[in-house]
């Protein structure tokens, strides 16, 4: 996996680089404004960058010609995956829109830029302006110490639904502005070992020809498996993520620096 090592402060993000990242809160946005149509209805089915799309709602008479808005999809509940407990509705990003013409009660307005097809039913919300967030710490490595008494929580859910994660990718934790966690704090993503399996000395052939006889008898095998059944293991660190978003009980983070394959579920602990 890759390792990213940078001699001065690493921007984990910059403007614009979070315009296809989801995010998630604790509730379903209102419908107060929506894409109601597109230009090519009847022969397509979405918009994509440089279409037209027609909006309507309650909120259509707050519209400005020429204000940015973001255009989201709600795709589903985020749980935590150690306590099966729902957190928060997880968002996912579109693009963003330009106001073109205001007409009574619809509003039209030109795709500036899309993540994926937007459709009708789509929400349309206020375009926040996402902060630089940088990291001047040391990265992280097989040997770290592992704070004992750190924030811990997990990785629940991984940017549009990946299941592996590696630098450079964005995924989302189960902890967030409720838990005093802000922009720019780093975890480290730890893994428990696996429990000991005997098959995996299945390598361990005793030599037909050898000039001593074997030691491994069944008692000595016996005690060996029952010591190994209870060994105790240090975490495995897998590398380290960094906020650059948060939410009531969810935030979204970066991994920026990957030792081995990180999965949804990982543990995560606060440096």
């Amino acid at each position: 996996m890759l390792q990213l090592i940078f001699l001065l402060a690493l921007k984990v993000t910059v403007p614009g680089e979070m315009a296809c990242v989801g995010f998630a809160i604790n509730s379903i946005l209102p419908m107060d404004l929506y894409i109601a149509g597109i230009q090519k209805e009847g022969a397509a089915t979405m918009a994509v960058q440089g279409e037209i799309v027609f909006l309507n709602g309650p909120n259509v008479s707050s519209l400005k010609v020429g204000e940015i808005r973001q255009v989201v999809r709600p795709e589903g509940k985020i749980r935590d995956s150690l306590t099966g407990v729902g957190l928060a509705v997880y968002y996912n990003r579109l693009g963003a829109i330009q106001i073109e013409e205001i007409a009574g009660k619809t509003a039209t307005a030109r795709v500036l830029s899309s993540c994926g097809g937007i459709i009708k039913g789509d929400l349309v919300i206020a375009d926040t302006p996402q902060p630089i967030v940088e990291f001047n710490g040391e990265m992280s490595c097989e040997t770290t110490p592992i704070p004992e008494k750190g924030f811990a929580s997990s990785i629940v859910l991984g940017n549009n639904d990946a299941r592996e994660l590696a630098a450079g990718q964005f995924c989302f934790i189960a902890a967030g502005a409720l838990d005093g966690i802000h922009p720019g704090d780093r975890f480290i993503v730890v893994r428990p070992h696996s429990k000991y399996d005997p098959g995996d000395r299945d390598v361990e052939d005793e030599a037909s020809d050898a000039s001593y006889s074997s030691a491994r008898s069944w008692e000595f095998m016996q005690k060996r498996n029952a010591l190994l059944y209870t060994r105790a293991l240090p975490l495995q660190i897998l590398g380290d993520i960094v906020v650059v978003e948060t939410g009531d009980t969810v935030s979204t983070a970066r991994v920026i620096n990957s030792l081995h394959e990180i999965h949804v579920g990982d543990l995560i602990v606060k440096k």
